[in-house]
């Protein structure tokens, strides 16, 4: 991707011109080794002096329409270019997860770009005719909870992962919101979807997780290999790699 400058500010963007940032670039399609896409991904952060949206607020409308808006945008571009796309967003470089957090970003708006994420999923990964999807489905929940419980309030107050008894009343509602979230992917009816979802459980360290992804492996345990009732069990635990 050329460089557009030192400054960038994404969120002075049109929702299409934001859009095609992310996912309008050369891609050869190939399953590349996870350290060779979040290299890429640093790079093109790397590309600026700096990467502040004078609007947060606009790149956050932009995200949430992106992710509601997921089953029609995705299908435009190939599956390799829709995974560095979402690496780009959600990984490190541009930090464009920590809007999530920012209490100078309406509350509501927030909760509603958490909640838009199941349509990626249900609209998009669900639908797919790929047995196998791109590594970012499966990696997305990993990297919003680590940025949530990385996030610079908690960092700065001591919280550790998983205190949740120490979070706020807004943190600990964006705690839920991803929680619920992530149960209504578990719920939809596609095994791929349901991978994504528990790997993303077994990450959020929400203190309701043990008990539905219990209810999940009695539920389904005729399906399921020892291998796989195994990584179940360590989604339901929080040691999930």
């Amino acid at each position: 991707m050329a460089c557009e400058g030192k400054n960038l500010d994404l969120s002075a963007k049109t929702f299409d011109e934001f859009v095609e940032f992310f996912f309008a670039r050369d891609v050869v399609y190939c399953e590349p080794p996870l350290n060779d896409i979040v290299a890429d991904v640093v790079e093109i952060g790397q590309d600026y002096d700096e990467a502040v949206p004078s609007s947060p607020e606009v790149l956050i409308e932009h995200m949430t329409r992106l992710f509601s808006e997921f089953g029609q945008i995705a299908p435009r571009y190939s599956l390799a270019q829709i995974n560095r796309g979402i690496w780009t967003i959600l990984g490190p470089g541009l930090e464009l997860p920590d809007l999530l957090w920012d209490p100078a970003i309406p509350f509501s708006r927030r909760l509603q770009c958490i909640r838009s994420m199941y349509h990626v999923y249900s609209d998009f990964v669900a639908k797919s005719d790929v047995n196998v999807t791109e590594n970012c489905f499966g990696m997305w929940w990993d990297l919003v909870a680590h940025d949530f419980w990385f996030q610079g309030r908690l960092w700065e107050a001591g919280i550790q992962m998983g205190d949740v008894s120490k979070l706020d009343a807004e943190v600990r509602t964006l705690l839920d919101a991803m929680f619920e979230t992530l149960k209504r992917i578990l719920e939809l009816p596609d095994p791929r979807t349901q991978v994504c979802a528990m790997h993303g459980l077994g990450h959020l360290h929400h203190p309701a997780v043990r008990e539905t992804v219990q209810e999940f492996i009695e539920n389904h345990k005729s399906e399921f290999t020892e291998e796989h009732i195994r990584w179940l069990e360590e989604c339901r635990d929080g040691t999930v790699m």
